[in-house]
């Protein structure tokens, strides 16, 4: 379940999911260059300041901002500047590298594949993509094209940021020895959600060899131009050709301010899952198309089965909470949270985070309320503000206080998670240990590399933990079997399964 407060942090890995939602009803709404209350109405400016406060709290030089209400876009504004070293101000039309948000996109092309029968969900990757570069016969024989849109392929998530730019690279390193040198099945495909990168440039390819044009062009011919959404781009080039786009502020490997231009990084088989470029209020078409719909893009069913539950993302609290799930390229959750009050509504979301930039929308399908925010730094969450929105103009009304079931920690659990697991391919054997109220990891590849981890691990919620390695958070998740036994442990960079109690 999504949980919005005030404290709330959550991970901004490229692709991993983020986000918070907002939503008003009324009014007509305005672009604009900064936060100038002159150019913002009345109805907007509390909410206004609170985003461009956070901006400058957080350290992002600029962001973009639209919010939709009842399906339309209703307000537009930028804030800040166009980059670490800029001084010129963001607007509403600025682009922005959007990262995972691609995922959306591609998955609606396929799906207008799947509508006109040229391609089924069911069918195997290998029926139509017979020459890709996966060394394990008997699991890819078995990942199907819904495997690739739901993220149950099992692959390891192998990506690079920089790569090849021409466009016949989707099919020739997907087909070649370099990617079977680095991509593996961490477990058999329809195993449980694992969120990974390859899921969709494999689901790019289909869609290129399925549809007979790039990938580009199916995307613009099938997406893109039905909706008008003419400034979403995927060559730096013509983001640069269009003049107004925003530079990301990252850190360099040496630890100096990296200012990411449009050029900085392209690679054209990742395209797929994370390099669209595109501004708040063209972005803002394709959200709007998500409510309302399009017939020439997609008929009502596929749309709705696209942002309709999957398969259980295991987040929040296990296979009985069943709250958070994964439609084909969106995140859907059955209800959410704001500080204490649970909210038995829908939310589509997704967000996207790559070098330089972070960005995430949200839609509420009941109301036509949404919002699509670009920034041009990592990790840029804008928790305050956004819950400053969907209490604002959401409309929310009646809200419980019960949490769902499934979903508190139990610790009466922990002797259930004991044992050795091992990632073959990954980071080898693992030890669990439970002692009393608290859970420990041992990884000997990680003594034996002088990897600094956190050997206690922090408990999220039923199932869920927070592993600490190198400074960094990572998400942890102990799977059942069918039996309820605990098999498997789930992180997206490693999974283990259990060898021994």
């Amino acid at each position: 379940m999504m949980t919005f407060n005030k404290t709330r942090n959550r991970l901004a890995l490229w692709g991993f999911l983020l986000a918070i939602g907002s939503a008003a009803t009324g009014c007509s709404g305005s672009n604009g260059g900064s936060s100038g209350a002159a150019t913002i109405p009345a109805k907007y400016q509390a909410f206004a300041a609170a985003f461009d406060q956070e901006r400058q709290q957080l350290g992002v030089p600029g962001v973009s901002v639209a919010l939709i209400e009842n399906g339309q876009v209703t307000f537009a504004h930028g804030f800040g500047t166009k980059g670490p070293n800029s001084q010129e101000p963001v607007d509403a039309d600025t682009l922005f590298r959007i990262g995972s948000m691609t995922k959306a996109l591609t998955a609606t092309a396929l799906l207008g594949l799947v509508q006109s029968g040229a391609v089924s969900l069911d069918a195997t990757l290998t029926s139509i993509v017979p020459d890709v570069a996966i060394n394990d016969a008997s699991n890819l024989s078995a990942l199907t094209v819904r495997q690739l849109l739901t993220h149950q392929s099992g692959l390891y998530d192998y990506l690079a940021v920089n790569g090849p730019t021409d466009d016949t690279a989707l099919s020739q390193f997907l087909t070649s020895p370099d990617y079977a040198a680095n991509e593996y099945f961490m477990d058999p495909p329809g195993t449980f959600y694992n969120y990974s990168n390859p899921d969709y440039y494999l689901a790019g390819l289909v869609l290129e060899r399925a549809g007979g044009v790039p990938y580009r062009q199916a995307v613009a011919e099938r997406v893109l131009s039905p909706l008008g959404m003419t400034r979403t781009f995927f060559l730096p080039a013509d983001v640069i050709a269009d003049g107004d786009f925003s530079n990301g502020k990252s850190t360099a490997a040496d630890g100096t301010l990296w200012d990411v231009r449009p050029d900085s990084y392209d690679n054209a088989w990742a395209r797929p899952a994370g390099f669209a470029f595109s501004s708040v209020v063209d972005y803002a078409k394709f959200v709007q198309f998500l409510y309302a719909g399009n017939a020439s893009v997609l008929a009502d069913p596929q749309r709705e089965a696209m942002q309709s539950a999957q398969v259980n993302m295991l987040d929040p609290g296990g296979v009985e909470a069943d709250i958070e799930s994964y439609g084909f390229g969106l995140v859907v959750d059955r209800e959410f949270q704001i500080n204490q009050g649970i909210y038995a509504t829908k939310l589509v979301w997704h967000d996207g985070a790559i070098p330089g930039f972070t960005s995430s929308f949200f839609l509420l399908p009941s109301t036509g309320c949404g919002i699509v925010w670009f920034a041009n730094a990592d990790n840029a969450e804008f928790v305050t503000s956004l819950v400053l929105a969907l209490q604002s103009f959401a409309g929310l009304t009646n809200p419980t206080t019960t949490p769902p079931p499934g979903v508190a920690v139990d610790t009466s659990l922990f002797p259930s998670y004991a044992g050795t697991y091992d990632a073959p391919r990954g980071i080898g054997p693992v030890t669990i240990t439970a002692n009393a109220t608290t859970l420990s990891i041992d990884v000997p590849s990680f003594d034996a590399a002088n990897t600094p981890y956190d050997q206690v691990l922090q408990p999220t919620s039923m199932d869920n933990f927070v592993v600490t390695v190198q400074g960094a958070p990572i998400p942890l998740t102990f799977i059942a079997d069918s039996t309820g036994a605990y098999e498997w442990i789930r992180t997206r960079i490693a999974v283990a399964k259990r060898v021994s109690n």
